[in-house]
């Protein structure tokens, strides 16, 4: 038997992938500003991008150690972003997309951190894999 996925995760899920593809956007105006086609932007753009798709899909299962690393990434990138504040010149656009994204993130991390959405993580590692 399986626990039926709490609406909060859903909307959690879709949270994160607003701001996923706000972070993509943010991230190809920044890349935009390199001449070189594969710089090492680029590279760390898909990268990231893989990654945060696997977390999600991770999340969607019920994983808490997703759950933990999304927010760990996230809060390294709160910290970059503060601590660049000024002295990078970055596009306001780029800037603007990113304060959206981390936006969404808390939303998204208020869901999936507070009941029922806490129950998930909780229940999906009692009952094994979930698909």
């Amino acid at each position: 038997m399986t626990a039926v996925r709490p609406r909060q995760i859903v909307q959690a899920i879709a949270l994160l992938w607003v701001s996923t593809s706000l972070g993509i956007a943010s991230g190809y105006l920044e890349a935009q500003r390199d001449p070189d086609p594969w710089a090492a932007t680029d590279v760390m753009l898909l990268a990231m991008l893989g990654l945060l798709g696997v977390l999600t899909v991770m999340l969607w299962r019920g994983r808490n150690w997703a759950r933990l690393t999304y927010l760990i990434l996230v809060a390294l990138s709160l910290a970059s972003l503060t601590s660049s504040w000024g002295v990078v010149e970055r596009p306001p656009v780029a800037v603007a997309l990113e304060a959206v994204s981390f936006v969404a993130d808390a939303g998204s991390f208020f869901l999936m951190f507070t009941e029922p959405g806490a129950s998930w993580f909780q229940s999906t590692a009692e009952q094994g894999d979930r698909a």
